[in-house]
């Protein structure tokens, strides 16, 4: 891929950059960047890992780092080489080729930011969490000059496109994923937040109050795709032999975090144990390979069964209590009326700046006991309870559908002041 400058004649037209990782950060992305897009600026994303398909899907065309890598980029080559073989990268969620530049791009970056010694002590401490690849996002900003940036709050190369946007004086604004509100270093221009609740959470990190702007969330808006399929969901459960009296879990498996995740399946495992009945339903995660998911089944044995290839809607209706943790997963779940238990390690979910009190949910944050007796005392819900349960929290948390158009108008101001100053 090439990249293209605006035409010289067109000076009205502005040129916003998106960058994002996928998962749900593509995911409320998207209908940002249509927004954008049908109020006539022009669109360049940086899709990283899983990102690509989904733009792709939207008909956004993708950049990579594999189209930032040159000629003069061998040593970086051949990091990410090492690298990409030392994760095991088979090129199915991601092609091997991006891998590699990604991985290659970041670590170079990195030996030069810091040397080589600490570079490698620290790659050997913190894997990918190491990243902040400011020089290749230096690259990207300087062959595609945008007049905007527009991300999330997620580190690396996120992150880096906040900072770089802040070195060249355009106006960055940020989309904060709900399960990202721990994350201190978010310095956008403009920080798009869900719900009041959340002020007071960023502001104790840190963060500057006049930057913050209520929104809304489009993973909220987004949970209407997953809306009104209950009878799927029965289906699902015919198919798979699950009685209606069965209380059934399903598990939304999230990557990179090897504590939580021994957490969550040891309570589930136990839980079985406490409850022969019980059912579990595993889905992977998009960064996650088919052998983690049948790991975890072996697991878990015969209670437990694969519902990775299953449309999200159908198996949300499907379940009886969505378990997880870091997950928009869990969101769309509780939106629906679902019962949701977050597992979190090291901090009770509230840290996340949820307006808890709207919606019972359930937050284990650090013994396996507490959550397997919890989950093994999941009962079946009427419908009719799940789905006033689900009204109420939609109307709560101002599910109007129009978050995305309140973001989109965020960058266009962020835009229009711009324009002020230059011209002052």
């Amino acid at each position: 891929m090439s990249f293209t400058k605006s035409p010289q004649n067109i000076k009205t037209v502005k040129h916003v950059l998106a960058t994002c990782y996928g998962g749900g950060h593509v995911q409320m992305l998207l209908p940002v960047l249509q927004e954008l897009k049908a109020q006539g600026c022009r669109i360049s994303v940086l899709g990283l890992t899983t990102a690509t398909e989904p733009l792709r899907a939207a008909g956004f065309e993708p950049i990579g780092f594999r189209h930032l890598l040159t000629s003069d980029d061998e040593r970086a080559r051949q990091h990410g080489i090492r690298l990409a073989e030392e994760m095991g990268a088979d090129g199915k969620s991601v092609p091997l080729e991006e891998t590699i530049a990604y991985l290659g791009l970041s670590y170079a970056d990195l030996e030069e930011r810091i040397g080589t010694e600490n570079a490698k002590q620290l790659y050997q401490a913190q894997g990918r969490r190491a990243f902040l690849p400011l020089n290749p996002i230096r690259r990207l900003f300087h062959q595609l000059k945008p007049d905007a940036l527009l991300t999330t709050n997620s580190p690396r190369a996120e992150l880096a496109s906040v900072k770089v946007a802040q070195e060249r004086g355009i106006p960055a604004i940020s989309m904060v994923s709900l399960f990202g509100l721990q994350i201190a270093d978010i310095i956008a221009d403009r920080v798009c937040i869900p719900f009041e609740a959340t002020i007071p959470q960023l502001t104790a990190r840190g963060v500057d109050p006049r930057t913050l702007v209520i929104t809304g969330h489009p993973s909220f808006d987004c949970a209407a795709d997953v809306l009104h399929q209950e009878s799927a969901g029965i289906e699902w459960r015919t198919r798979y032999s699950i009685n209606n009296d069965t209380p059934l879990a399903l598990y939304a498996m999230q990557p990179g975090i090897g504590n939580q995740s021994t957490l969550v399946e040891a309570s589930l495992l136990q839980a079985i144990k406490q409850n022969p009945h019980l059912r579990i339903a595993v889905r992977k995660h998009p960064n996650h390979r088919d052998a983690d998911v049948q790991k975890v089944i072996d697991q878990l044995g015969p209670a437990a069964l694969n519902a990775s290839d299953d449309s999200l809607g159908t198996v949300l209706h499907a379940c009886d209590v969505l378990v997880t943790h870091h997950s928009t997963v869990g969101i769309k779940a509780a939106l629906i009326g679902k019962q949701v238990a977050f597992f979190n390690l090291e901090n009770d979910i509230s840290v996340y700046g949820l307006p808890l009190h709207e919606y019972d949910w359930a937050s284990f944050s650090t013994t396996v006991d507490a959550g397997a007796s919890a989950l093994a005392s999941i009962k079946r819900d009427p419908l009719a309870q799940q789905q006033a349960r689900g009204n109420q929290i939609r109307q709560t948390w101002n599910c109007d559908g129009r978050s995305h158009y309140r973001i989109a108008e965020t960058v266009l101001q962020s835009l229009s002041a711009r324009a002020n100053r230059d011209a002052a």
